[in-house]
């Protein structure tokens, strides 16, 4: 080792099969044709997602956590979206231990199109998340956000 360099954290331990079941279904999830089908293949993998759920295109939830995520009745995330249950920047690159906390988006709520929702976040019932947003704190219900970070918009 280099002198002034730290050993690189341990990866994520989980489960071998928990890991399998979330890797295998999630190539389905992106390319399935249907909103219907991807939604049944984030299940599969241990997202908790009500019915009524329209999920968009290559939307990447979770890998390693899919079972922190929950998705509430009615819901949209749209194309291209993530939604992260975790986070090891800091673990690789400060030595500090990774973030894995719950992310919620409630009934009814929209995640346009290519937004990231980070860890623990909760998206209130019938909130808006305008595209390209990067969402860092709690969104209140009925409430609309943009930008990066999100911050409230003007109706």
């Amino acid at each position: 080792m280099k002198p002034n360099s730290r050993p690189l954290p341990d990866r994520a331990t989980r489960p071998l099969s928990l890991r399998v079941r979330s890797t295998l279904f999630l190539l389905p999830a992106w390319f399935s044709p249907t909103s219907s089908l991807r939604v049944a293949f984030h299940r599969a993998r241990g997202v908790r997602i009500s019915h009524d759920v329209e999920i968009g295109y290559f939307v990447l939830i979770d890998n390693l956590y899919p079972e922190l995520v929950t998705i509430e009745a009615g819901a949209t995330v749209s194309a291209m979206s993530a939604i992260l249950a975790h986070d090891e920047a800091k673990a690789y690159a400060l030595g500090e231990t990774q973030e894995v906390r719950p992310v919620v988006i409630g009934a009814g709520a929209f995640v346009g199109v290519q937004s990231v929702i980070l860890p623990g976040v909760t998206v209130g019932a019938n909130a808006i998340i305008g595209a390209g947003s990067v969402v860092t704190s709690n969104v209140p219900s009925d409430v609309i956000v943009a930008g990066v970070p999100a911050r409230p918009a003007a109706r």
